[in-house]
């Protein structure tokens, strides 16, 4: 009952709080007689105008206010009577269930209909202020009821007498079979199990289960200490009031039933012993303890507990994966660190280079990805879902492309520490790319992406930098310019000419050859030329703009002529690397082709029983052949060639990560293809002709 009065005394600040002043009232009527017609239109959807807000969430409102709820029960039947006021038309629930279901409901004398809203019997009345009566049929008084969460306060009488004290629990209901005052006192019960886990890491976390099973009479009872000296409490999650101090002992106030609490605490030392502190009493003398390591962070060894079978206990099913102890919590154990992470031998991660070439017609893309590491622990890689693995190559060796055979997808065997990979394929172009293209985490990733003549990207989203699109290409310089030149223009010629130098000055701006400074230069001698009064002034000022204007002029025709050029042959733009094909030394198109490989073997001694023999020797070189390495694929194997891997280099865009990145990102790049590139084109044509004239 203390917490319900605590609830209802909260409530009624919350209710005064959220109140509006009458001057506030005031204030918010005040209304120009112009307006006041248009009032009801403005506020039509405003269904919650006249509701108040709790004075910590605005957002949230109380569409209605119950007052004192009284209860009379007897062996026939019951009564109940409460008053409510309604700020807006809502649903007004009422005690009962499907099984108690209120008869006969008024509300205020007035007959209502009594219906099913949200699992519990509910009527809908306007805005008003209301008192609601009814009645319940039952043969014997009913163990419960259910009372509504909205209501505070409760007066019930029970066959006539007063209840002080009410049974009325946190999920609602009320006890009409159950008070402090017809409750056994001597057979009260009280067990405890307590069940924990503790997960390795940093911080270290404690999970424990405490189970209660209770009887008798509703008290308050001391549990003992739930947890060991120099753990923290983090959070307790209970049905029941609980209280835990700095010390760890827990009270809780307990009633009949079986009840289950989680408790969470954590230290951020790594203590090497784990006991209850010296004189404190543990809830159970004895616990079952599971241990979740984490061999990535350190190998540690649980010392002075006994292993017990996790199968033959009743310990809970989400720890049961993990190894389970018996602990006498009157005796300390040990957790002894054997090995931090993994010493001098682990490795870094793998370091991934792609490079992304985009068909002309923008429907696909051909990747190639040249894969390093040292000391890897990895056995096989797999691509990436969407990614049309075609070719891999080992050390200049062709390997042979398998499917997993739990994913399905495709891969290759690694059966080398020291990783040395190049592999070709294919994949789909669609809205989100594999950002590594494999189904592994990487620690360095690079990618190129090379685009087709007439094709520009716009942006991509999910990289940590960018380098070579239109987005990120503007600095803050360049805004500055932008704005500025548009502000003069509007000041010298209006809203229209601004809005036309707004446009064709920005798309303009980052194309090769573009008037940018010369615009700014040329607006220097036409703002002052409205100003300066006519003389030697006015003449020196007249011969600059006409100098400015010739600048624009060899400046801008050969760049509208490179626009019309571009937009007519896009394959004759001026792009970075056009035309540019590199020397692909030591990397031939023919990427899987399995043909044995010339290489230059001066000096290289051939030891007896070595797998390399040589076999012929022209113009001073060797030509060699691996006739027995280890672990060698069937001759008979037909290793996959993969497509053709594009030499050719046009426009092209970089983005890449400053950190590891995880197999399951990806990025998004936004394109322009050709038909819309050639649209721009013309577009930067007229808007700047126009803009000139």
């Amino acid at each position: 009952m203390k917490s319900s009065l605590w609830f209802v005394q909260l409530a009624a600040t919350a209710w005064l709080l959220a109140m509006p002043s009458p001057a506030a009232a005031e204030t918010r009527q005040e209304l120009p007689d112009a307006l006041k017609p248009w009032a009801g239109w403005a506020l039509w959807n405003e269904r919650d105008l006249n509701s108040p807000s709790p004075y910590h969430d605005s957002k949230q409102v109380l569409r209605l206010w119950p007052s004192r709820l009284t209860l009379e029960v007897d062996e026939a039947g019951g009564r109940f009577a409460f008053g409510v006021t309604v700020f807006n038309e809502t649903w007004v629930p009422l005690p009962g269930d499907g099984d108690l279901w209120p008869l006969k409901v008024t509300a205020s004398g007035a007959a209502v209909a009594v219906v099913e809203h949200k699992g519990r019997p509910a009527v809908k009345l306007a805005a008003g202020t209301y008192e609601l009566t009814g009645v319940y049929r039952w043969q014997g008084v009913p163990q419960r009821i259910p009372l509504p969460a909205e209501i505070g306060i409760l007066s019930l009488v029970l066959e006539g007498r007063p209840v002080e004290s009410p049974v009325w629990d946190t999920q609602g209901f009320l006890w009409l079979k159950r008070d402090a005052s017809t409750e056994q006192t001597d057979k009260d019960f009280l067990g405890i199990k307590m069940h924990s886990m503790i997960a390795d890491g940093i911080p270290l976390w404690l999970h424990t289960d405490l189970e209660l099973i209770v009887a008798g009479k509703s008290r308050e009872e001391t549990l003992g200490t739930i947890l060991p000296a120099g753990w923290k409490l983090a959070s307790v999650d209970s049905p029941i009031p609980v209280a835990v101090d700095d010390a760890g002992q827990m009270k809780a106030q307990v009633r009949a039933g079986k009840w289950t609490l989680l408790v969470t605490a954590f230290r951020l030392d790594q203590a090497a012993e784990i006991a209850f502190a010296a004189g404190a009493k543990p809830a159970a003398a004895e616990q079952l303890l599971a241990f979740r390591a984490q061999p990535d962070f350190r190998l540690v060894e649980i010392t002075g507990l006994t292993a017990v079978d996790v199968s033959q206990t009743p310990f809970p099913d989400k720890w049961r994966e993990f190894p389970v102890y018996r602990w006498n919590t009157a005796m300390p154990f040990r957790m002894e660190e054997r090995m931090r992470g993994m010493g001098l031998q682990k490795p870094a991660g793998l370091s991934i280079d792609r490079q992304l070439w985009l068909d002309q017609d923008g429907r696909g893309l051909t990747f190639r990805d040249r894969i390093t590491g040292q000391m890897q622990q990895i056995w096989r890689l797999d691509a990436a879902e969407g990614q049309e693995l075609g070719s891999v190559r080992a050390e200049t060796q062709g390997q042979l492309i398998t499917r997993n055979p739990q994913s399905g997808a495709l891969g290759v065997e690694i059966r080398d520490r020291a990783l040395n990979l190049d592999a070709t394929g294919r994949m789909p172009r669609g809205g989100n790319i594999p950002a590594s293209g494999w189904r592994t985490d990487a620690e360095k990733l690079s990618v190129t992406l090379n685009l087709p003549p007439g094709w520009r990207l716009f942006a991509l989203f999910g990289a940590d930098w960018v380098s070579g699109d239109w987005l990120t290409a503007w600095t803050l310089l360049d805004l500055f310019l932008l704005l500025i030149f548009t502000l003069a223009v509007f000041r010298i010629w209006g809203v229209k000419a601004a809005v036309l130098a707004f446009i064709g000055f920005g798309l303009s701006y980052h194309e090769p050859g573009a008037p940018r400074y010369v615009w700014l230069v040329l607006l220097i001698p036409l703002a002052l030329l409205r100003v300066v009064p006519p003389g030697w002034g006015r003449r020196v000022l007249t011969a600059g703009k006409w100098t400015a204007v010739l600048a624009l002029v060899l400046v801008l025709v050969p760049f509208v002529g490179k626009q019309i050029q571009q937009c007519l042959y896009p394959q004759l733009e001026s792009a970075p690397g056009a035309y540019y094909r590199p020397q692909t030394a030591g990397f031939q198109s023919s990427l899987g082709s399995g043909a044995p490989m010339e290489s230059d073997a001066r000096g290289l001694d051939a030891a007896p029983g070595s797998s390399v023999e040589y076999m012929k020797r022209d113009s001073g070189k060797w030509s060699v052949s691996r006739s027995s390495q280890n672990l060698q694929y069937d001759l008979k194997a037909r290793i996959q060639t993969g497509p053709g891997v594009p030499e050719w280099q046009w426009r092209h865009a970089g983005f890449g990560w400053n950190g590891p990145v995880t197999a399951t990102q990806t990025v998004r790049p936004i394109l322009i293809p050709m038909g819309f590139e050639r649209v721009l084109s013309m577009a930067r044509v007229i808007l700047l002709l126009a803009l000139a004239a």
